[in-house]
């Protein structure tokens, strides 16, 4: 008989315990009793004041409010899905730890479940989790008050972890851990994060599939996606009420089509128009293209916006004649309006990420796949269709010249994304996903958060 070896648990509980600890150190002050002010959830309390106070009073979920516009469904503000048992499961997975500790818990938890699906060494998985846990916009959005987002983007990793483990290990398994780790993204209520991820998931798919074509295992190729159809189904059952009013409400708001042809001057209004929000609207926050250096050096612009009084070393020495008026500048000088920060992945995380790709190279010509986003960006081509055209190649010829599929989807995804982050500074590209993959793309606003 065959006795479990527990030894195999202690880095587990070793990385559970690891990440308890750094999630309520770096957060303290919530054992304080402390909240981390955060404007956009100050600006959801008010809207959602009026839900809360009538929930209180008549124990029944009003569906409509009129304390936001002149009256809007209250299910797209603060509804409870009190059926929806994902909602406990997220809990679990963010230990239920005070807000924003949770989510600290939930990002080093999810990378962690990732490198154990790719069968990393668990001690060496809770270093990576932590490489990826403190990446600097994780923060940001925080601070910020996207909490949405946040946890959309603690169960990426989990996600892909699981089709991951579909694909190339134990079937069922994978296909329940995908079915859960899927209806747990989808009900964040971030489809924006979600649809980014739905990138990364199909050309992971297409990958897999051209991998199975050359060792001749279509069949079980096939199998295989259908049971990882099957667990996306479910996930997104588990969640078709909250999507299914989101779609119907969303028609007829800014997100649907405008009926407006002309501008407020009375100017044509056709250049911008979208079957969803205008161009201008959609790509109001872009990613400059020079602004991507932030990946390797948080602050190549400057960093968030604030006055340069808050730096008391880039005053110092500075002649008082002139310390206030350059203490009121800003020291943000990116393409953005204004940002909390910077998206920062890590020099070292961008270098080690470099090497696995040479590591992994494609008999000899992974230059050529390097190369390519370096020439399609600096070509800039006006027409949207052949700027398209020279992405979708891109990611094709990968197809062929990666060994690894799963290097090949992440570095494909990482490409792609970091282009539709550059938004009106790679318009070419940006018009052709508004035309022609317009479902998502053109209902949202922030093109920058592409890049997390």
């Amino acid at each position: 008989m065959n006795t479990f070896n527990w030894k195999r648990l202690l880095p587990v509980f070793a990385a559970i315990a690891l990440f308890y600890t750094l999630s309520l150190v770096y957060f303290s002050p919530v054992l304080e009793g402390k909240k981390l002010v955060q404007s956009d959830i100050k600006n959801w309390q008010g809207m959602a004041q009026e839900v809360a106070e009538h929930r209180a009073e008549f124990d029944e979920e009003p569906l409509w409010t009129g304390s936001m516009f002149s009256g809007m469904p209250a299910y797209q503000i603060f509804v409870q899905w009190p059926s929806n048992l994902l909602l406990k499961v997220d809990k679990v997975f963010r230990g239920f730890l005070p807000r924003p500790a949770d989510f600290l818990f939930l990002y080093l938890m999810g990378m962690f479940i990732l490198l154990l699906c790719l069968r990393v060494d668990p001690w060496l998985a809770i270093v990576g989790a932590v490489a990826f846990g403190f990446s600097s916009y994780f923060f940001v959005i925080l601070e910020a008050g996207h909490t949405s987002k946040a946890n959309a983007i603690g169960y990426m990793p989990m996600v892909l972890g699981a089709m991951h483990m579909l694909y190339r290990r134990r079937l069922l398994l994978g296909g329940a851990l995908l079915a859960l780790f899927m209806g747990l993204e989808i009900s964040t209520n971030h489809v924006q994060v979600t649809y980014y991820l739905g990138i990364l998931l199909l050309l992971f798919a297409l990958a897999e599939g051209v991998r199975a074509i050359r060792e001749k295992q279509l069949p079980d190729f096939l199998k295989r996606s259908g049971v990882g159809l099957v667990a996306v189904i479910l996930g997104l059952a588990c969640n078709v009420g909250m999507l299914w009013t989101t779609y119907e409400y969303g028609k007829l708001t800014t997100r649907g089509q405008s009926e407006l042809t002309i501008r407020s001057d009375g100017s044509s209004a056709e250049d911008i128009r979208t079957e969803g929000l205008d161009r201008d609207y959609v790509t109001d926050w872009s990613y400059g293209k020079s602004e991507s250096l932030t990946l390797l050096v948080p602050d190549a612009k400057g960093g968030a916006t604030s006055a340069l009084a808050n730096h008391p070393e880039a005053l110092s020495g500075l002649d008082q004649r002139y310390r206030q008026n350059i203490g009121q500048m800003n020291a943000y000088w990116g393409d953005q309006r204004f940002t909390s920060g910077p998206v920062y992945l890590g020099a070292i995380v961008v270098l080690l990420m470099l090497l696995m790709l040479v590591r992994t190279e494609a008999h000899g010509r992974w230059w050529l796949l390097a190369s390519v986003p370096v020439v399609a960006a600096l070509i800039g081509i006006n027409d949207p269709m052949l700027s398209g055209a020279l992405v979708i190649v891109y990611l094709l010829a990968g197809l062929w010249l990666m060994r690894d599929t799963l290097t090949y989807a992440l570095f494909g995804a990482l490409f792609l994304t970091l282009l539709l982050s550059w938004g009106r500074n790679l318009m070419p590209l940006t018009d052709f996903f508004l035309t022609t993959f317009r479902v998502m793309i053109n209902s949202e606003r922030s093109l920058s958060s592409s890049l997390l």
